[in-house]
């Protein structure tokens, strides 16, 4: 007997029917600018991350490379001083060519030559060298303070002038020892600028004469000028042109300085260096038997700086006629302080 085959049942639903799944439907314009601004600052905080990067590597490889340039360097200071060692200093004098000494068309006697192959050896060097300080007994040593103390007392701001002329190799001994003075990081941050010619010192006077008419008249006030009565100076300053040289000492200010290959180096603490420099160039000033005046050109240093045509980086610090004094030479009868005044011991 056949069965009729039942119909497939399906599940009953009861109740009210789910409900559809949402649709996305149209975006705000607000989501799409999120996106969109979200969207560039990733892409440039990429940009910027590589090139932070790159730079990074870039300091280090110059880092690096400089370490090596430093140690190839030290290497070859090492050998010159072995060659040096192993010659003796007059062998080497004659193997340098005519001219090359550290005083310029003055001469090329051995005194020079031996002398400017112990500075060229002392500068390629960068380690230590043994210290030689010159040595004397006690009663020796007051001798010579007291001696040099006599010397500088009798030293005055001179502004009557011979025309007397000087040797250029007194004037290169000075501005040597002042060359000596200690400066930051030993860079030396100084020019001295030696003008002979009379040209350039009458351009330079006009300038400062110009800019002293202004300092007397208004920029300084009255009290200054009653100061500096006493001294019987005035904005005339006729010793710019009389004296036989006038030496402008520039500083150099910046942050940076330029090398002799042209490459910027830092300095460090140029206005004390230089200051330091200006105190030794008188007291050698002095025990040659010269006489100077410390001219300060308030004003004029930019158009001194575009007359001698020095670099941006150097400012004029001083000007300092530099000569022989006239036969009759009259100078303030000033009384400096005793020793108790400016001395204190703790």
């Amino acid at each position: 007997m056949c069965q009729r085959s039942s119909a497939p049942s399906y599940p009953q639903h009861y109740g009210p029917s789910p409900a559809p799944p949402p649709s996305s439907g149209p975006v705000e314009p607000g989501q799409m600018a999120v996106a969109l601004v979200a969207t560039v600052v990733v892409i440039q905080f990429r940009v910027v991350l590589k090139e932070w990067m790159v730079k990074l590597a870039m300091a280090l490889a110059r880092h690096l490379f400089g370490a090596w340039l430093n140690s190839r360097r030290r290497e070859a200071g090492d050998q010159q001083r072995a060659q040096r060692v192993g010659r003796s200093s007059a062998d080497g004098i004659r193997e340098l060519t005519s001219g090359q000494f550290v005083d310029k068309k003055v001469g090329s006697d051995l005194d020079a030559a031996v002398e400017e192959e112990n500075d060229s050896f002392i500068h390629t060097q960068s380690a230590e060298m043994l210290y030689h300080p010159s040595s004397f007994g006690e009663e020796e040593m007051l001798r010579r303070s007291q001696l040099f103390y006599e010397l500088m007392k009798t030293r005055r701001s001179v502004r009557c002038f011979s025309s007397k002329d000087i040797p250029l190799k007194i004037v290169q001994n000075i501005i040597k020892a002042a060359g000596t003075s200690p400066s930051g990081a030993n860079l030396q941050p100084w020019t001295f600028c030696l003008i002979k010619s009379d040209r350039i010192k009458r351009a330079i006077r006009e300038v400062v004469e110009e800019q002293e008419q202004i300092n007397y008249s208004r920029r300084m006030g009255a009290q200054w000028v009653l100061d500096v009565k006493p001294l019987n100076v005035n904005w005339n300053k006729p010793y710019l042109t009389e004296a036989p040289f006038l030496l402008v000492v520039m500083k150099h200010e910046q942050a940076y300085q330029l090398n002799d290959t042209g490459d910027r180096k830092p300095t460090y603490y140029s206005e004390q260096s230089t200051a330091i420099a200006i105190g030794i160039l008188l007291a050698a000033i002095q025990n040659a038997g010269l006489v100077t005046v410390v001219t300060t050109p308030l004003n004029a240093g930019a158009a001194i700086r575009e007359i001698l045509q020095r670099p941006i980086n150097e400012k004029v610090s001083l000007l300092l006629p530099l000569g022989y004094p006239t036969d009759e030479c009259y100078v303030p009868d000033i009384q400096r302080k005793q020793i108790e005044d400016i001395m204190r011991i703790y």
